[in-house]
């Protein structure tokens, strides 16, 4: 049997957004990327996409009248959260939890009927910088590719945990660099079979005993946003090249301001090394 685990594309939004925020920001998640510890709301985001990417996995084989190869949701979450080489125990925790809203979401959506093509996609842009004469690789993973069983169109898939669904969610998301790059490789690829980009939000159940919720949500168009997408991938490229000569982290430059340095979540988890300096 097999296990999806594929974890993040080679050079996909966050690398951008990291630079666009703070080039030390950048370079410190760079050099430390290894040894940053996961939230716990992270790890449980995590194991719902492994469960989800599995539970897909099954449907695709199961409109084939075919055996999946790969291990069923429940089994895919405890064998990830058991091969941690660290915080184990944390992911360890989180699993009959994610595996019961697993459960849940398979009665919920367990009669839809698109049409799975493809589970935990990367794609690929070349990114043409004319004036430095420069070419730069961006990639996303796409969390679900499916086609609609009547139009044929096809649309991308990401799904979102979330302690609560409200009528501000899509608003979150409509200027993301992440789903203007869905966007930007969903026309590029797709042309007119590109549907667009849904949101596949699930909702925390408040405690034990509660149930989660599960909504749907189309991503509004950005035209504008996603036209002018490569320029934004261009200036944080250029943001790197700048200062890629730096072997040392703490010597790239530092945004330092409000919104930066502290965010809604807390402080920076860099916030105490650009305060003081490395310890």
């Amino acid at each position: 049997m097999k296990i999806i685990d594929p974890g993040p594309s080679r050079k996909g939004w966050h690398r951008v957004q990291n630079a666009l925020r703070c080039p030390r920001l950048f370079a410190l998640s760079e050099a430390h990327r290894a040894t940053t510890p996961m939230s716990p709301a992270l790890i449980r985001g995590s194991l719902v996409h492994i469960g989800l990417a599995h539970y897909y996995a099954d449907v695709e084989a199961l409109s084939r009248d075919a055996d999946s190869e790969y291990y069923s949701p429940d089994e895919a979450v405890a064998l990830v959260a058991e091969r941690q080489p660290s915080q184990r125990e944390d992911w360890l925790a989180f699993v009959p939890e994610v595996q019961r809203v697993l459960e849940a979401y398979a009665l919920h959506w367990g009669a839809e009927r698109w049409e799975v093509v493809d589970i935990e996609k990367e794609l690929a842009a070349n990114v043409m910088d004319d004036d430095w004469n420069e070419t730069y690789l961006y990639t996303q993973r796409v969390d679900l590719i499916v086609r609609h069983p009547i139009t044929r169109m096809v649309y991308f898939i990401d799904h979102k945990t979330t302690y609560r669904i409200s009528k501000k969610t899509t608003g979150r998301y409509t200027l993301s660099g992440q789903f203007l790059g869905y966007q930007m490789l969903g026309k590029g690829l797709l042309g007119d079979k590109w549907g667009g980009v849904m949101l596949n939000m699930i909702q925390w159940p408040k405690d034990s005993t509660a149930a989660p919720d599960f909504t749907r949500l189309d991503l509004p168009g950005a035209p504008f946003a996603v036209a002018n997408f490569k320029k934004t991938i261009v200036q944080a490229e250029r943001v790197i090249r700048s200062h890629q000569g730096s072997t040392d982290p703490m010597a790239w430059p530092g945004a330092h301001n409000e919104y930066t340095c502290w965010t809604a979540y807390g402080p920076c988890s860099f916030h105490d090394r650009c305060q003081w300096g490395e310890p």
